[in-house]
């Protein structure tokens, strides 16, 4: 059902986009982060990851990522959850899927997320669990 609702979501973002000029591009929204891994915890079925890091606009955001691995291992589903603490005293909220591969010990995933201020992103993070480190990347789908 996960991977129904995932592709329906990713089918839905990607024609709305390429019925604009039938060509879609992405800009980075902020210079890639580095984000310092705070848990990861593994389980028969899943394994979830968190992360915190100062991310720019958002400001000190923490992150959970929940990956569901494929019968064979290589990839599978994400899900991402995210809060930004404002300079303001506000929250940026953002939630996401995705999907993502694995190359090695190196868990690249693709996450579309939709942040609580209307924009969306498309975010690249690469978790790699021999090195124990976490990069962020997070580019402008609207």
């Amino acid at each position: 059902m996960k991977q129904f609702l995932v592709a329906i979501f990713v089918t839905c973002f990607a024609s709305a986009a390429l019925a604009d000029n039938n060509s879609i591009s992405f800009k980075q929204r902020q210079d890639s982060t580095p984000m310092k891994i705070t848990s990861v915890n593994v389980s028969p079925t899943s394994g979830v990851i968190s992360a915190e890091g100062a991310m720019g606009e958002y400001g000190r955001v923490y992150l959970t990522y929940t990956l569901t691995p494929d019968a064979d291992g290589r990839g599978g589903l994400v899900m991402g959850e995210g809060r930004g603490a404002l300079k303001d005293g506000g929250f940026a909220v953002g939630t996401g899927a995705g999907s993502y591969y694995r190359e090695g010990t190196k868990f690249v995933m693709h996450v579309l997320f939709r942040i609580s201020d209307g924009t969306q992103n498309l975010d690249k993070i690469v978790f790699d669990a021999s090195k124990r480190t976490l990069t962020h990347d997070v580019y402008i789908a609207k």
